[in-house]
C-alpha cells in the first residue's frame, strides 16, 4: 500500500521538470541526500542514469522537491526487492509508473517463488554427525570430503551450513550403496549442468511463444497462471523422462554384453570401492 501511494504521486508529478511546491519548499541537494538518508554521490549517480526527475532551477542553484525524495523511496525499495538499476529506470520510465511498478512486482512475486523446500541450513558438528550416522557410517575424512564436494561449507563459530540438505541426504544414501562421494558430487554437477541448459532453453521457449517479459503480451494473471501450471508438471515431467533415460542408458550397458560392463566397471569402480573405504 505504501509503495502505491508513493509510486501514484510520483506519476502525477514526474512529468513536470518544476513544481511550484519545490521552487517555494524545496531542497538542495544536501538536503535531499538528509531527507531521503541517500548519499549526494548515489543521488548524482541516479541523476545521471535518469532514475530522477529533473530538479527545479532558483537561479542557478538546483531545487529539490518531496517528489524526489519519494522518487528515491520507491528506488529503495525496488533494489530492496533484488530488481536491478535497469528494470527499475525502466519501470519507472513508463507512462503509468504506478500500474507498471504494480504489475511487475505480480509477476516478480510469480517467478520469484520457490520451486523447493530445499533451503540452506546452518548445523552444529554434532548434529551434522548425527545426521551422518542416520544414513551412513561416519569415518574420519567423510567430512572433509563432503566440504570438498560442495556438500557442506564451514563457519567460523565451528558450525556447518549445508547449502541443500535434499543433496547431501543423496549423497549419504549413495555412498552407502558404495558410491563415493566424489562420484555423487560428479553426478550433481553434471545433472546441474544438462538441466540449467535445458530449462534456460524452456523457459525462453515459454516466453518467446506468450510474449511475456518486460513490456511483453501477457498480463501477469496469465503468467501466473503459466507458471503456476508449469511448476508441478515441469518437477514430474522431468522425473518421469530421467527415468526413463536411465533406462534407457542401462538397458543399452545390458544390450552391450557382461565384457563391456566389466570393462566399465572395471575402469571407474575400482577407484569408487577404494575411495569408500579408505
Amino acid at each position: 500500500m505504501w509503495l502505491t501511494v508513493v509510486v501514484t504521486d510520483v506519476a502525477d508529478n514526474a512529468k513536470s521538470d518544476s513544481n511550484s511546491d519545490q521552487a517555494a519548499d524545496g531542497f538542495s541537494l544536501a538536503e535531499l541526500a538528509t531527507q531521503s538518508g541517500v548519499s549526494v554521490r548515489t543521488i548524482r549517480f541516479y541523476q545521471a542514469e535518469h532514475l530522477l526527475p529533473r530538479p527545479a532551477k532558483r537561479g542557478r542553484d538546483a531545487v529539490y522537491g518531496a517528489t524526489h525524495v519519494e522518487r528515491l523511496a520507491v528506488v529503495a525499495d525496488l533494489r530492496d526487492r533484488g530488481l536491478s538499476l535497469q528494470t527499475i529506470k525502466a519501470l519507472v520510465a513508463e507512462e503509468n509508473p504506478t500500474r507498471t511498478i504494480s504489475e511487475w512486482l505480480g509477476v516478480d512475486a510469480t517467478l520469484s517463488a520457490p520451486w523447493s523446500d530445499d533451503r540452506p541450513r546452518t548445523v552444529s558438528h554434532d548434529e551434522l554427525v548425527a545426521t551422518i550416522n542416520r544414513i551412513t557410517d561416519s569415518r574420519p575424512g567423510l567430512i572433509g570430503e563432503l566440504q570438498d564436494r560442495g556438500y557442506l561449507q564451514p563457519e567460523r563459530n565451528g558450525n556447518w551450513t549445508v547449502p541443500s540438505p535434499a543433496l547431501l541426504d543423496h549423497a549419504l544414501q549413495l555412498r552407502r550403496a558404495g558410491i563415493d562421494i566424489d562420484i555423487s558430487g560428479k553426478i550433481r554437477d553434471l545433472l546441474r549442468r544438462r538441466l540449467a541448459k535445458a530449462v534456460d532453453d524452456t523457459v525462453a521457449l515459454i516466453l518467446d511463444r506468450s510474449g511475456a517479459g518486460f513490456a511483453g503480451d501477457a498480463t501477469p494473471d496469465e503468467v501466473a497462471t503459466a507458471v503456476g501450471a508449469l511448476r508441478p508438471i515441469a518437477r514430474d515431467m522431468s522425473s518421469v523422462i530421467l527415468a526413463q533415460e536411465v533406462e534407457r542408458a542401462l538397458a543399452a550397458l545390458v544390450r552391450s554384453g557382461p565384457k563391456s560392463v566389466r570393462k566399465r566397471s572395471g575402469s571407474s569402480g575400482g577407484r569408487s570401492s577404494r575411495s569408500t573405504t579408505a
